[in-house]
């Protein structure tokens, strides 16, 4: 059986509701509008949906140089992002990051929705997002991501946690990029390289989880139970094994994935079971 693409998701502000697209741009940073602006702090640390739940309510989208923002109980915002290009460096899990501050009213309307002091950051040079010791510990350029520019997961092996919980999870849970169908569940975990519609990608290293994957995508709320990362972490100690659900990808080329492309495997390492 063919294994395709079911799905792609961008997120152009960070920790915020998914896009769902037909298809999308892939360069070396990653999907071209993904995690393009984040949230700090007052410390210039960059905020999350782990500590504020409530950025998964704001639906962000990028087009003709215009971010727009907009979120529940707010008024829709287009912040220019040609304005006001402040150069800091912020901090993104110990690593040093640059970026750009946006215009005033980004910032007044982020920390209304977020209720505290808060800045809205973009990069536009993809190859700066690094910055000082931090560029010795990445092997890639990237945008505001965690850990890859490209994230991958499979639906078999999402199907194969699910009948093991009680309360259903979603690809979103996860925060993809790309969603595909594979054959067997977790089979995904023992690629190297893909190529989908020539765009090469090759693994950086299994993609381990957080508290994140227990705050529904919805609702906001966090599972009481833990989960699903309690039974991800269950069934993947028993096989001695990183807490990790899906890939993270680096591109090794440029390239248009499109809903329904084939993925082609072009090595991977020896299969095994969970």
């Amino acid at each position: 059986m063919a294994i395709q693409v079911t799905d792609i998701y961008e997120y152009p502000l960070k920790s915020s509701r998914g896009n769902r697209l037909a298809s999308a741009e892939i360069g070396f940073a990653g999907l071209i509008n993904d995690r393009k602006v984040a949230v700090i702090n007052s410390n210039n640390k960059i905020v999350t949906g782990r500590e504020y739940p409530e950025l998964l309510r704001v639906g962000s989208e990028i087009n003709k140089n215009f971010l727009h923002l907009k979120s529940p109980g707010q008024e829709n915002i287009a912040i220019d992002l040609n304005l006001n290009r402040t150069h800091i460096i912020a901090k993104l899990f110990g690593q040093q990051v640059g970026g750009a501050v946006l215009e005033s009213g980004g910032s007044q309307w982020i920390s209304k929705v977020l209720n505290g002091d808060f800045r809205l950051i973009a990069i536009f040079n993809d190859s700066d997002t690094l910055s000082g010791k931090a560029l010795k510990t990445r092997e890639f350029s990237a945008k505001y991501v965690d850990s890859a520019p490209v994230h991958l997961i499979n639906l078999k092996t999402l199907a194969y946690l699910n009948s093991k919980l009680k309360d259903k999870v979603g690809p979103q849970n996860f925060r993809p990029n790309i969603v595909v169908e594979a054959d067997e569940p977790f089979e995904e975990d023992y690629w190297t390289e893909i190529n989908i519609n020539g765009c090469f990608l090759k693994l950086h290293k299994p993609t381990e989880r957080c508290i994140f994957t227990t705050i529904d995508p919805e609702t906001t709320l966090k599972n009481p139970d833990v989960e699903p990362l309690a039974t991800l972490a269950k069934m993947r100690r028993s096989a001695n094994q990183a807490i990790s659900f899906g890939i993270d990808l680096i591109p090794l080329s440029n390239g248009i994935v499109n809903i329904g492309d084939h993925v082609v495997i072009r090595s991977a390492i020896e299969n095994g079971k969970v």
